[in-house]
């Protein structure tokens, strides 16, 4: 069990710093997917960064993917390697993703858009706007995810077991 904690954790940090790091770089579009929509209406107009921090953008996007990916191989060929069968790696696989699932929404979601003001620094143009203060606006995609979570693992649970 403490390793799926220390495995999820060390997950939450990559995705956090990836987070902080990319927005700066990125382009809008892609930054204002994850904010409320009165944000992504009044910043939609905002200035594009250049071509080389974009790039360097989608080079951290493409470690924190292939980081991501490679904590769920860990799990998945540690847990083969102990003998867990399919419902010891679903479970494995469901605490992890429900850790970061409760990072995103109370650290990235809650703090991070929310509370510190990280995007009303990077999109001065949205200071004024309500979506800073509505703390339910990602509530639907939230629970969407909430409930796909179980079926994506009994998946990745199925392919380790193909493997096994």
């Amino acid at each position: 069990m403490i390793k799926i904690i220390v495995v999820s954790l060390i997950m939450c940090v990559i995705e956090f710093l990836a987070i902080v790091s990319i927005s700066p770089l990125a382009k809008p579009s892609l930054v204002l997917r994850f904010l409320p929509a009165d944000i992504r209406e009044k910043a939609k107009d905002h200035p594009e960064p250049s071509a080389i921090k974009q790039f360097i953008a989608h080079v951290i996007l493409v470690l924190f993917l292939i980081s991501f990916a490679g904590g769920i191989i860990y799990l998945g060929i540690d847990g083969l390697r102990a003998g867990y069968g399919f419902w010891r790696l679903w479970l494995r696989f469901l605490i992890c993703l429900y850790i970061i699932k409760a990072f995103d929404i109370l650290v990235q979601d809650q703090w991070l858009v929310m509370t510190s003001g990280f995007y009303k620094k990077l999109l001065p143009e949205t200071k004024d706007c309500k979506g800073w203060k509505d703390r339910s606006w990602n509530n639907k995609n939230q629970i969407i995810r909430l409930i796909a979570f179980p079926f994506l693992c009994m998946l990745t649970s199925g392919i380790f077991m193909l493997f096994r």
